[in-house]
């Protein structure tokens, strides 16, 4: 029952999207957050915790086999094989003796890459090392050994190197400022679910829709917060629905579901807009202590007319009105409806107002 007196209740659109005005501040806020630690993550990866820079010196390596260009296809040197030729003894054993005694042959199989990029014959090598002078000693003592190579081995006419560039380390790939757009962007998107989330599953009463949807109650009016006097923006709808639907009670409690001191104010302006019309009869509206604090009040209440639930507005009190009305339902009480108290008048404004339109004025007789 109670799914699906949300599912009937659907969401209020316009209700939401004026909930959201006077929040954005927080997406954009959550928007800059987002910046600066998408910012910050990415100068302590780079930066703090990132690997000590290393030097790396890459030659060009020209290869001319002993064959026609129709049999490179079929040759066992290709670019799949290159980077294990070099780690395997007779290449590697050459290098090493180019090489102080103190390098091992760990360090140049593991600072060693050798690849085929696009044509058979020309063969890339990279080598990366701490030191500048070991990626120095390494790539020469490579060299030398591929220079043997192409010298002994049938397969090659010969092995020629064509360019070798100087140990350095690479160029740092600033991304920061991308690192803080994607960190606003994601911090924007959750932002924005967030709020959609908490809006949508709020159960707080903002307008009359909300009670009568949600709890099947009629609404007599709303009485918003910071009006002086007698005054009431939706004081004549008070009146015209209490007229209404109390025609015929002589006496009414008023039971708040936040605090008790909601049902006093509530009465006293109750007396201001009732007294002003001039209402033709008898009433008493009387505020109650809240069940919760006195369960007598039920008695009380049932030997009454009738009871007017006094909500708070945007309150997150729907809980509160439910159980409320459940209570009161089990102690055989008769809710008349509800009253919503402490509106943000600009916010009823801004929602009941129709986009676009304007007072309608009489026309004047031709």
């Amino acid at each position: 029952m109670e799914n699906e007196r949300y599912l009937r209740a659907g969401i209020d659109l316009k209700r939401l999207v004026l909930r959201f005005t006077g929040k954005f501040w927080m997406v954009a806020a959550a928007a800059a957050i987002g910046a600066a630690l998408g910012i910050c993550f990415y100068l302590l990866a780079h930066l703090v915790f990132a690997p000590q820079k290393e030097y790396q010196s890459v030659s060009k390596i020209y290869l001319n086999f002993n064959c026609e260009p129709e049999d490179f296809n079929e040759l066992s040197y290709n670019g799949y094989t290159w980077n294990d030729l070099l780690d395997t003894d007779p290449i590697l054993d050459y290098a090493m003796a180019e090489l102080p005694a103190e390098v091992s042959r760990e360090e140049v199989i593991a600072a060693t890459k050798a690849e085929i990029l696009s044509d058979i014959r020309l063969l890339t090598v990279t080598v990366t090392a701490e030191q500048s002078e070991l990626a120095a000693q390494i790539m020469e003592a490579i060299q030398v050994s591929l220079i043997h190579l192409g010298e002994t081995d049938e397969l090659f006419h010969s092995i020629e190197i064509y360019s070798t560039t100087e140990p350095e380390r690479p160029v740092w790939d600033n991304r920061t400022m991308n690192a803080g757009i994607t960190g606003a962007v994601l911090a924007l998107a959750i932002s924005l679910l967030v709020m959609v989330f908490y809006y949508v599953l709020e159960d707080s009463v903002y307008v009359e829709a909300d009670g009568e949807k949600r709890f099947d109650l009629p609404v007599l009016g709303i009485f918003t917060a910071g009006e002086a006097g007698t005054f009431q923006s939706y004081g004549k709808a008070f009146f015209a629905n209490y007229s209404y639907l109390c025609r015929d009670k002589k006496e009414i409690a008023l039971i708040s579901v936040d605090c008790e001191e909601d049902a006093k104010l509530a009465q006293q302006m109750m007396e201001k807009i009732l007294s002003t019309a001039r209402l033709d009869r008898e009433y008493a509206n009387v505020p109650m202590r809240m069940p919760e604090d006195a369960i007598e009040v039920y008695e009380e209440v049932r030997n009454m007319d009738g009871v007017i639930l006094i909500v708070r507005y945007g309150r997150g009190n729907g809980r509160r009105i439910e159980r409320a009305i459940s209570n009161l339902k089990k102690q055989n009480c008769k809710i008349i409806g509800m009253l919503i108290v402490e509106a943000d008048v600009r916010f009823l404004k801004r929602y009941y107002m129709i986009p676009g339109s304007k007072r309608c004025k009489p026309k004047r007789a031709d």
